[in-house]
């Protein structure tokens, strides 16, 4: 099937000027592996004087081939193109990924960027696969027209990390554990979640711990369920935390929220924008017998944090 308009309207305004390398995939996260395929992206490229970029796929292709499967997303898409141009890569155009993208072939694709995007080099990872259908025989099927246009094709070996190999899906099984040294292992950077500060209940106001709520992307992947020593970024400054993720068992046992005490924190920030780089997992949440007995553990839960963050 030809192009649809939508999408080659899109390719056309982000084309960079040059002759241009490029890789293509969701690379939600941007973690190690994906760094790895960016950094060998720049570096064939700059042997071949070719500008580096990016055609990254959002929505991810599973909410329009599954939509009964809830998106669960490592970064923002801002973010993410953000951590691609950190990664190397010097142009980043967002394809929105629908229905009728997943009807267009690899070949068809490939054309398109070749055509539009000036594509001289194809850079793929290690599982590659795009197109209709997605089939595991792209890198072959890629060389065979690069050999017919006139692009190369180069493929990275798989990125291992004790004993798995990078991925996103890695990074997310890892995330739902509370694992988060592993996380950061698995992305290279601590993993961070923000939004506005929203009022509450109030409740840890009344119990002398103050928090502060932010309100997430209902998409973004969260931590495990449980107690959390953070680094909380908000107005220019930054502050050691104690961040409850979770449904607040003792009082509600409502929705997820994700709330904060800022450590030796005085001030009102609400509608403020706060950033939490998740560190360590303190503890699971669990159920408390009272006022009392829950001060208590939010006491030892600071103190905790507060050794762990120095």
């Amino acid at each position: 099937m030809p192009i649809p308009s939508f999408t080659r309207a899109q390719l056309v305004a982000g084309a960079p000027g040059p002759e241009t390398a490029l890789t293509i995939g969701v690379l939600d996260g941007v973690h190690r592996g994906h760094q790895a395929l960016l950094a060998r992206l720049r570096d064939e490229a700059r042997k071949r004087a070719l500008a580096p970029g990016v055609v990254t796929l959002h929505p991810h292709p599973i909410t329009v081939l599954r939509p009964e499967i809830a998106p669960s997303y490592l970064t923002s898409l801002e973010d993410r193109m953000e951590l691609l141009r950190q990664a190397g890569a010097d142009w980043v155009i967002p394809l929105t990924f629908t229905g009728e993208v997943s009807e267009i072939s690899a070949e068809e694709l490939a054309t398109a960027f070749f055509e539009t995007l000036r594509m001289r080099l194809m850079v793929l990872g290690p599982d590659a696969s795009f197109g209709r259908g997605a089939p595991k025989d792209t890198p072959e099927r890629m060389r065979a027209l690069g050999a017919e246009l006139g692009f190369e094709v180069v493929q990275i070996e798989p990125l291992m990390h004790d004993h798995e190999r990078y991925s996103s899906t890695a990074v997310r099984k890892a995330l739902a554990a509370g694992e988060m040294e592993r996380v950061t292992a698995l992305l290279g950077r601590n993993y961070t979640i923000g939004g506005p500060v929203v009022r509450g209940f109030e409740r840890g106001r009344t119990i002398g711990f103050p928090t502060a709520n932010i309100s997430v992307a209902a998409d973004r992947a969260l931590p495990g369920i449980g107690v959390y020593a953070t680094r909380a970024h908000v107005t220019g400054r930054t502050f050691a935390g104690a961040t409850n993720i979770g449904k607040r068992p003792t009082f509600d046992a409502g929705h997820i929220s994700v709330e904060t005490y800022l450590l030796d924190f005085e001030g009102d920030i609400y509608g403020e924008r706060m950033d939490l780089e998740v560190l360590h997992r303190i503890r699971a949440e669990r159920t408390f017998s009272g006022i009392d007995e829950l001060k208590a553990q939010i006491a030892l839960d600071v103190a905790a944090a507060r050794e762990l963050l120095k």
